[in-house]
């Protein structure tokens, strides 16, 4: 939880423990920023007008009972957020301390007998909110860094500029956006 003396000019060493919140908030944060999202909650709202239609002109049926139940069900999209529960509960290693490295050639993480460096061309955006960064480098493929983990405002500056500066904006995409 706790921003050391760089390993190299230059790094940033952070040092956290990921906790159940905080996975489930970028599971959520990462889900919003996605065409998908979008595209569910336009189902959702379609399926849920049609069942309130079908209730209202044919009044009550099994037809429009699961029109709603649908409609409530895509609008939510929890599903994601049921894995990463899941897997997150169900798996110790990545409940183990984080040691993870920010420098010029990428991020490397290590937990347990995991170790993990990826260069930052594998990363195509990164979103941020109030608690944490999200790094994607893939579909529903992204590092966690929870802001708690750095020591002061302006380290985390420094490191939304590192970010800012090694994440390419991607062809018809935007790199970085904040989600609140």
């Amino acid at each position: 939880m706790t921003v050391t003396a760089p390993a190299k000019p230059g790094a940033i060493t952070l040092r956290y423990t990921h906790t159940m919140a905080e996975q489930l908030h970028a599971c959520r944060l990462y889900q919003r920023s996605t065409r998908k999202h979008l595209f569910y909650k336009g189902i959702g709202a379609l399926s849920i007008f049609g069942g309130i239609w079908v209730i209202l002109t044919a009044g009550v049926q099994p037809a429009a009972l699961l029109l709603l139940a649908m409609g409530i069900f895509t609008w939510f999209d929890p599903m994601p957020l049921l894995l990463v529960w899941s897997t997150f509960r169900s798996s110790p290693t990545l409940r183990q301390p984080f040691e993870s490295i920010f420098d010029q050639r990428g991020a490397h993480f290590r937990f347990g007998s995991e170790h993990i460096s990826r260069p930052w061309e594998r990363y195509t955006s990164f979103v941020e909110s109030d608690r944490l960064f999200v790094l994607v480098h893939g579909r529903w493929a992204y590092s966690v860094v929870p802001k708690r983990a750095f020591g002061d405002q302006q380290s985390i500056d420094t490191f939304r500029e590192l970010l800012r500066a090694k994440i390419r904006q991607k062809q018809g995409g935007q790199a970085t956006r904040t989600v609140r």
